[in-house]
């Protein structure tokens, strides 16, 4: 017998296991514990220098199966070499195991999402029976410089004629046409209209281009999440596109979040005929989640409100100074409503407000119950009297289930999305002649204070 054989015998009298029974016996491939070994994750315990051969032994099964444990939770393979370092602290191993896990529950949303959309396809698909006529792609859109006219128009038709206007002040100033860099139109009104549009036409600009009294330079903000549709014709056929981008975000839980766009990407400066025009239509949205009050407003124009001005008032009624935790405003009106008849001089009959004012950190206000009057005098024991200054007011429409969720609405949603902000006085509610406490759908009227 050789010295060689010899030795092999000695390692495997002691446990040691070619690697190809080792192989067999983790159900590992040769190749991968060869590929472990190079990496260092598991090196053989011993090699033959005469032979090759790779020898390991039983106890580094355990080893192994820990390698293949971390790989099936996502850990690539140099990380699972630091996990297993005998120098990786507890602190570094939990950092790198909660990494992991907010990396898979990405992955996760990433694949729900995936299957929303594949879900909502085939829903369209069997809807409609045929493929859909735009496909609706979602894209970020970086910040963008550009010169730009914003004028509200009579009809969409004039839309072209500023864009001409635009197109033709830039030749001037030998800006060429740079197809990577379309110009667009963009529309500020929350509804679609055909009169009165708020637009503005706008191009980008590589360089210093002068501004004019009528041609203003500004920024375009980023948009992470930008819903895109290619329409091909004319632009009076564009409302389909709009129409398919619109469905599509309701069908994905989507919801609009700005003024949408759109693109020229070839039209008669181009020379073709509307047919071949080719336009992008761009909505900017949000994935976050609808308020209970979007939720239960059938029509989305009633989530928006109407922008008015109310002269000063005065209301008597009955106070509550608190946090409202468990309900007293209601018990507040169940007192007020069976003596409003004491009150006199009352100068809207039908009429009551719910008025909101001095609203401190801790979460504590004053509210009234009241009626306007026309002149303070004999205030019935027990009610005061407030006067609320003339102001300027964002209107939503709402009902009683859904007052809390629109008040949130109109200050964590519309407030900071529009070009006003909270202004100093009270916030209060309208109940006019035609509300009904007993009916869920009677509506009210918030009114916030706006500047």
């Amino acid at each position: 017998m050789s010295s060689c054989d010899g030795k092999s015998m000695r390692r495997a009298e002691k446990g040691m296991i070619k690697i190809g029974d080792f192989s067999r016996l983790a159900r590992v491939s040769v190749k991968t514990l060869r590929h472990y070994g190079e990496l260092g994750l598991l090196r053989p315990a011993w090699i033959d220098r005469f032979t090759s051969y790779r020898y390991y032994t039983l106890d580094q099964l355990g080893r192994l199966n820990r390698i293949l444990a971390l790989k099936d939770l996502g850990f690539s393979l140099q990380q699972i070499l630091e996990l297993l370092s005998d120098d990786l602290s507890v602190v570094e191993l939990r950092g790198m195991l909660r990494m992991k896990c907010a990396e898979v529950e990405q992955e996760v949303q990433a694949q729900q999402a995936r299957l929303a959309l594949v879900t909502a396809r085939l829903q369209q698909i069997e809807r409609e029976g045929r493929m859909p006529d735009y496909e609706v792609i979602l894209k970020a859109v970086p910040p963008q410089r550009v010169i730009g006219i914003r004028a509200t128009v009579t009809g969409l038709g004039d839309v072209q004629d500023l864009y001409k206007e635009l197109q033709s002040y830039l030749q001037t100033r030998n800006v060429p046409f740079d197809p990577a860099f379309p110009g667009m139109a963009i529309y500020y009104d929350v509804e679609y209209r055909d009169r009165g549009v708020d637009v503005e036409v706008a191009a980008p600009i590589p360089g210093s281009v002068p501004a004019t009294g009528r041609m203003v330079v500004h920024g375009l903000p980023a948009v992470e999440i930008m819903a895109c549709a290619i329409h091909h014709g004319s632009y009076e056929r564009l409302t389909e596109a709009y129409e398919a981008l619109i469905g599509w975000a309701e069908a994905n839980a989507y919801r609009v979040t700005g003024p949408s766009r759109e693109l020229y990407l070839q039209g008669p400066e181009a020379g073709v005929d509307s047919a071949e025009y080719v336009t992008e239509v761009q909505f900017p949205l949000s994935k976050e989640p609808v308020s209970s009050f979007a939720a239960r407003t059938k029509e989305r124009s009633a989530m928006e409100p109407k922008i008015m001005t109310k002269a000063e008032f005065t209301v008597v009624g009955m106070r509550y100074h608190g946090k409202n935790e468990n309900n007293e405003i209601a018990q507040v009106w169940q007192e007020f409503i069976p003596r409003m008849g004491e009150i006199k001089h009352r100068s809207e009959h039908g009429y009551s407000y719910g008025v909101c004012r001095d609203l401190t950190e801790d979460g504590q206000f004053e509210y009234m119950a009241g009626v306007a009057v026309d002149k303070v005098a004999d205030v019935p024991e027990g009610m005061a009297d407030w006067t609320v200054p003339a102001q300027k007011y964002a209107v939503f429409t709402c009902t009683l289930p859904t007052l809390a969720a629109a008040y949130e609405h109109a200050f964590r949603t519309w407030l900071p999305q529009s070009d006003y902000q909270r202004a100093e006085g009270p916030d209060f509610e309208l109940y006019d002649e035609s509300f009904d406490a007993e009916k869920e759908d009677s509506e009210l009227f918030i009114y916030v204070p706006i500047e």
